[in-house]
């Protein structure tokens, strides 16, 4: 067994004690963090995790950013990709190879189908898909379907993706 967190965490150099309080506890293999706001003149480690991460642009973006931390006991790779969204990819050997991949995609972006077909024909198999997509469906727990939340049901559909969801209704 183990264990893969995600947060978006609307900041983390500011909740880091917090971040150490869910790794002490969870020991977890990954983090997918988004919404990190870090910036690429900010360093950031944690003692027992390599960190993999695209930093804000605060030119074009005020808010964002995403970051996946490894265990140091599970070995791992970066995984290159090439996309205007803002992912990372690493590849980690649990029992097996596997990709996992954190997206954030920002509530007011436009974001192309095009885009997120592009990523997942980057990401070998088998792959997690983890993030914040901002995307509001019935599917999934919602009350009610938006604009990106169809799309997101398009994508799931033309990838033959499984979802991984508990049906809670999450609040913003």
């Amino acid at each position: 067994m183990f264990t893969l967190l995600s947060w978006n965490c609307r900041g983390v150099r500011n909740k880091i004690q917090d971040l150490k309080a869910l790794l002490n506890l969870s020991q977890p293999v990954c983090v997918a963090l988004q919404e990190t706001f870090l910036k690429s003149n900010l360093n950031f480690k944690l003692r027992g995790y390599n960190c993999v991460r695209k930093d804000v642009d605060s030119v074009t973006s005020p808010s964002g950013g995403v970051c996946i931390l490894t265990s140091n006991s599970y070995p791992s790779s970066p995984l290159p990709l090439r996309t205007p969204l803002q992912a990372v990819a690493v590849q980690v050997h649990i029992r097996t190879l596997v990709t996992v991949c954190c997206i954030y995609l920002p509530p007011h972006d436009v974001i192309f189908l095009d885009d997120l077909n592009a990523l997942v024909d980057q990401l070998p198999a088998p792959f997690l898909l983890i993030g914040d997509f901002n995307g509001h469906s019935t599917l999934w727990g919602s009350d009610c379907t938006n604009s990106c939340g169809r799309q997101i049901e398009q994508f799931i559909s033309d990838n033959c993706l499984c979802l991984l969801n508990e049906n809670e209704n999450i609040l913003s």
